[in-house]
C-alpha cells in the first residue's frame, strides 16, 4: 500500500495527514486471470493501484475486439469517464493474469478531496495526465499509420510483450492480426 502512496507522491506530494488518511481508506482485492473487474453497464466506483498483474479496458464493437488501454503493476486506473461522472461504463475492464490492486473509493476520494488540498491536487493532476494521454492516443490512432503504432507501442510497452497476445496487441493498435503479422514480419 505504501507503493500507492509514492505513486501519488510522484505526481503531487501529499502532505503527512493526506497521506495518513489515505492509508486508512486503502482496500485490497485480488482477480483471477479473466476476472472481470468492471462490466459495461456497471459504474466504476474505485481508482485502483496495480501491485501485481496486468488488466485491460475493452469492448466489443461489430464482433470486433476494441481494446483501449492495458495497465500493469505501479500504475493507477479507472475508467474515467464512469468514475468521474458516476455513470454506467461503456467498457470493461478484465485482469489479463492473477492480478493484486490496492483501491479506493469514489465517496472516499471525495472525502479526501475535501479533507486535504495535497490530495485534491493529486486527484487533479492525476486526471490531467489521463486527459492527456487519451487525447495522444485518440490523435496517434487517426493520423499514424498501423506499422508506426506498433513501433511505438513496443517502445512503450517493452516490458509487457511477452505478456500480452498478439491479438490484444492488434486489438489495441486497431488492426487485424494478420496485419499485425506482416508488421512483425517485416523487422
Amino acid at each position: 500500500m505504501s507503493d500507492f502512496i509514492s505513486y501519488c507522491n510522484n505526481i503531487s506530494p501529499l502532505s503527512k495527514d493526506a497521506a495518513d488518511d489515505l492509508l486508512s481508506k486503502l482496500k485490497s482485492k485480488t482477480y483471477k486471470k479473466g476476472e472481470l473487474i468492471n462490466k459495461k453497464g456497471q459504474i466504476c466506483g474505485h481508482l485502483f493501484f496495480i501491485e501485481k498483474g496486468l488488466i485491460k479496458h475493452y469492448y466489443h464493437h461489430k464482433n470486433r475486439l476494441f481494446i483501449l488501454r492495458f495497465f500493469s503493476e505501479n500504475n493507477i486506473f479507472t475508467i474515467l469517464d464512469s468514475f468521474l461522472n458516476q455513470t454506467p461504463a461503456e467498457f470493461m475492464t478484465i485482469a489479463m493474469e492473477s492480478t493484486a490492486v490496492t483501491y479506493l473509493d469514489y465517496q472516499d476520494i471525495e472525502k479526501l478531496c475535501i479533507k486535504h488540498h495535497s490530495f485534491e491536487t493529486f486527484i487533479r493532476k492525476y486526471i490531467s495526465v489521463a486527459a492527456v494521454n487519451l487525447f495522444k492516443r485518440f490523435k496517434d490512432s487517426n493520423e499514424v499509420d498501423a506499422t508506426e503504432l506498433y513501433q511505438a507501442f513496443e517502445i512503450e510497452n517493452k516490458q509487457l510483450l511477452q505478456r500480452i497476445s498478439l491479438g490484444d496487441i492488434a486489438g489495441y493498435l486497431g488492426i487485424s492480426q494478420v496485419t499485425l503479422s506482416r508488421i512483425r514480419a517485416k523487422k
